[in-house]
């Protein structure tokens, strides 16, 4: 098959892109408190696509729960020229089955994947013959011109096999403009599936949305870490608000900016324009402890703003050395200070079990959070995404335990540390949830934000997995996209070595490295 051909003639018979998101395929524990959200870029991507006049259809199998004889169907019946797959790390595996899935329904369509794992990895990926390129980026410039028949060489920020050979374009010019893109495509998708974290939400229903891109922090443990910072028009973000209370009844916001404070002109013009609007929708957002005020703060809580999240990772100095993370304690401290004096929540987000750390250590963290008063407290455990500095070293030092991508979610020790056995990072897991809750402001804390059963139904659930250390098994149980083996699925025999230690900014933006 012509890759590069032009296939526009059948547009009148055949879909022309189903997007496809993976299934977060191991759903017990602590997975089930976290939240089931709408594919915020493969909606961007199909606004953009249907703005042009391409037919797009979306199959979020994580969302709906759907399996693969569903999968199948839907594909026997759209016929889609094209096949974007997003793939983020612990849905890589199912990823693979996926595409192999689209190539027997649909022999002649042309399967692309995309998001960080695929970025991350993209000779892995391309060792499957059933995907025919990895996008590295932004999706919606490179989709476009995949669908509009351009050749794959000539496409930026693709990477494409030649034979027995994988070619990496040059990446494709950071698109500073934002507000190019339509709103997401919300009407691909059924708002029913979907449903905010724990503790996360006041009003429902709820949504994730999004107004910047990248971030200039340098956390090595995070994929976003030195991209390149955009934000959108503030007045067309609040005017999407509107447009999801009005077509949809939104009535709460997750905002999923890796640092929404960052651009203080934004955050003022868009909050101003939330109160002219007065629509009744309560929101959250991911602040610095740098980039805080008593000014962001008011007018924010004016706007509608009911809840920050911190990411303060580490309460040891040593340890936040290490992760990247120079934000001081005093900034810490302080910031909290304004958002309480302006009645604001703060979910302080800690991680545990990183490089270097010991009992010692993690006990500085839990201190640090009941130090700071934080209303809710979010711990996860140190993860080693491909991509981020955090994998390259864990990978080249030969301390990662397994690269069994399902258990990537933040849940399950990955790195081997003699100083740290993993028994000794799941014991206090439960003993920091333990000892921060079991205390009475938390729980007066808590027992005041009951306003609907669905919060009380959260917290028991959450009490149940953390304090006692159990787990709610599979909710949704998908046994077609558990237990599958990647290599299975990787049927190509490449020159290009399987694995190479890059970061995610410098697949995005720099001259490609083989």
């Amino acid at each position: 098959m012509n890759l590069n051909s032009n296939t526009h003639e059948t547009a009148n018979k055949r879909i022309d892109v189903v997007f496809i998101y993976p299934p977060w395929a191991v759903l017990s524990g602590r997975v089930t408190l976290q939240n089931s959200l709408p594919p915020l870029g493969i909606l961007s991507m199909a606004s953009y696509l249907e703005s042009l006049n391409f037919s797009v259809v979306v199959y979020d199998i994580h969302g709906e729960g759907i399996d693969e004889i569903e999968v199948r169907h839907r594909l026997r019946r759209d016929q889609p020229r094209f096949v974007g797959i997003s793939v983020l790390t612990s849905m890589a595996i199912p990823s693979q089955k996926i595409a192999k899935i689209c190539k027997e329904e649909v022999a002649n369509c042309i399967v692309v994947v995309g998001g960080a794992y695929a970025e991350a990895m993209p000779e892995k990926m391309l060792r499957n013959s059933a995907i025919a390129g990895v996008v590295r980026g932004d999706g919606e410039e490179p989709m476009r011109q995949i669908v509009e028949g351009h050749p794959f060489s000539e496409i930026d920020g693709l990477s494409f096999r030649t034979g027995k050979i994988i070619q990496h374009n040059k990446p494709s010019e950071v698109n500073m403009d934002l507000d190019k893109y339509p709103f997401p495509a919300y009407h691909l998708v059924d708002f029913k599936n979907y449903f905010p974290g724990t503790a996360t939400y006041r009003n429902l229903p709820a949504i994730n949305m999004l107004s910047t891109r990248g971030c200039p922090g340098a956390c090595v443990f995070c994929n976003s870490a030195y991209t390149t910072l955009r934000t959108r028009d503030p007045i067309k973000v609040a005017e999407q608000i509107r447009h999801l209370r009005e077509a949809y009844g939104i009535r709460q916001v997750q905002f999923y900016d890796d640092t929404f404070t960052v651009m203080k002109k934004f955050v003022i013009e868009f909050c101003k324009k939330m109160i002219e609007m007065d629509l009744d929708v309560a929101w959250t957002a991911y602040i610095r402890g740098d980039c805080f005020s008593d000014e962001l703060a008011s007018i924010m809580k004016q706007g509608g703003c009911h809840q920050v999240l911190l990411g303060i990772e580490t309460g040891n100095a040593q340890i936040a050395e290490r992760m990247g993370k120079t934000i001081s304690r005093e900034r810490y401290l302080e910031a909290v200070k304004i958002a309480h004096r302006n009645g604001l929540e703060v979910r302080g987000s800690f991680i545990i079990g990183h490089m270097g750390e010991t009992w010692e250590t993690m006990e500085d963290t839990l201190n640090f959070a009941m130090e700071l008063d934080c209303d809710l407290f979010q711990l996860s455990i140190n993860t080693p995404y491909p991509g981020t500095a955090l994998y390259n070293e864990a990978a080249q030092q030969g301390m990662l335990l397994h690269r069994n991508w399902y258990n990537y979610g933040q849940g399950e020790v990955i790195i081997n540390q003699p100083q740290l056995p993993a028994e000794d990072i799941y014991r206090f897991y439960q003993y920091a949830f333990r000892r921060f809750y079991l205390r009475p402001m938390p729980i007066f804390r808590l027992l005041k934000r009951l306003t609907t059963f669905r919060h009380l139904r959260d917290y028991l659930l959450a009490g149940y997995v953390f304090l006692l250390g159990k787990s709610k098994k599979d909710w949704k149980e998908w046994h077609c996209w558990m237990n599958l083996n990647e290599e299975d699925y990787l049927d190509l025999d490449l020159e290009n070595p399987e694995e190479v230690f890059r970061l995610t900014y410098e697949l995005r933006q720099k001259e490609f490295i083989s």
